[in-house]
């Protein structure tokens, strides 16, 4: 039986895989809060079922919990200043300057995001440092443009097509 591998061992082998960016936010007592996610997936069509992983130690997570709501924003190609600051230990006026709107829930929907998922949550399951969210679809919204990527530790626009 082989030995499991440390963290540096298994986040090198993660950079190679490419993920979408996402600001996921919440609110609690009218405040909004937002987290940059990359570990965002569909779970159902029928109903419309989403996925995200959030640390607990986050105070994110804290928001999430609480309102039982999150809207996932997926980042455009030209958005990597508003991954950055939510990615960042921001703790105070994090919307501050940001353009936003609400939808459903309430969460904060980033102008100019590629698509949102505004969602309410359905169940919670603990894995390690993280909490996977599934979340109802209540609203989503979609508009052309390219997303933003994340692969090898740096930000990528994936809108370049191969032929």
């Amino acid at each position: 039986m082989s030995r499991a591998p440390g963290a540096a061992e298994f986040k090198a082998a993660m950079r190679h895989f490419p993920t979408g960016v996402t600001v996921v936010t919440s609110l609690r007592d009218g405040e909004p809060r937002g987290v940059t996610v990359s570990a965002f997936a569909s779970v159902s069509v029928d109903p419309p079922l989403v996925l995200i992983c959030i640390n607990r130690e986050a105070r994110s997570y804290l928001y999430i919990s609480a309102s039982k709501v999150f809207c996932v924003n997926l980042l455009a190609g030209d958005q990597r200043a508003i991954a950055e600051r939510f990615a960042s230990r921001l703790r105070e006026n994090q919307f501050e300057g940001v353009a936003y709107e609400t939808d459903v829930t309430g969460a904060a929907v980033l102008r100019d995001a590629v698509a949102h998922f505004d969602c309410e949550v359905v169940e919670e399951h603990h894995a390690g440092s993280h909490s996977i969210f599934i979340g109802r679809v209540l609203s989503c919204v979609s508009r052309s443009g390219s997303p933003l990527g994340y692969y090898n530790g740096d930000f990528h626009d994936f809108g370049i097509k191969i032929d």
